[in-house]
């Protein structure tokens, strides 16, 4: 179902849908409409198609899927998530110049500041992309595929390798195939990975 308010929501509102993104406090509402999650008209924001496919992964994933919104929608957090890939760790400092460099090869009056480079770090932290130990930040692996598995883990059993559950339970019905005779999915999970990144791709 479309959430739809009768005024701007504040974060409080938005996090009654799964969208608490971040741990800052105030209207984050021109944001979500900058990367298409909502959209506002007269006053009122509702959930575009693009939201509603987020807060239903969300409920099946956890936070893990704001990492591939973000990394496809969010050219920042997707330089940083590039860099920590290239560097494998690095203190705050470090990541920010690095960060920097990066985009501005890309656009030569592009700079990233340090708040805003804060918050973007705290995010990747939040979603399980980045770990920080010793205010050293480290690369901790891709948070979608790791949910994907869990997901998977809770609600089937692996054989081989390979995933197995039952045919409601598969987030795609595309990324597998039933098996016979007892009807269980044999699940792809490097499909579902990828359709999932996909549903964010502007």
């Amino acid at each position: 179902m479309a959430y739809v308010a009768k005024h701007t929501p504040t974060l409080d509102e938005l996090r009654e849908v799964g969208l608490e993104i971040g741990r800052g406090r105030g209207d984050i509402t021109r944001f979500l409409e900058r990367i298409k999650v909502v959209e506002v008209s007269n006053g009122r924001a509702a959930l575009t198609a693009l939201g509603r496919q987020l807060v239903s992964l969300r409920e099946i994933l956890g936070v893990a899927v704001y990492h591939a919104l973000f990394f496809q929608r969010v050219p920042q957090y997707r330089l940083l998530v590039e860099v920590l890939a290239d560097l494998n760790e690095g203190d705050f400092d470090g990541l920010h110049k690095a960060v920097n460099d990066r985009l501005s090869g890309i656009s030569p009056s592009a700079w990233l500041n340090k708040v805003a480079f804060k918050t973007i770090l705290q995010i990747a932290e939040d979603v399980g992309a980045v770990e920080r130990v010793n205010g050293v930040y480290r690369r901790r692996g891709d948070p979608v595929e790791v949910a994907v598995v869990d997901y998977h883990k809770r609600h089937g059993v692996k054989i081989g390798e390979s995933y197995y559950v039952s045919a409601d339970r598969a987030i795609y019905r595309e990324c597998g195939r039933q098996m016979q005779p007892h009807g269980l999915y044999g699940v792809d999970v490097a499909c579902v990975v990828a359709k999932i990144y996909n549903t964010f791709s502007p």
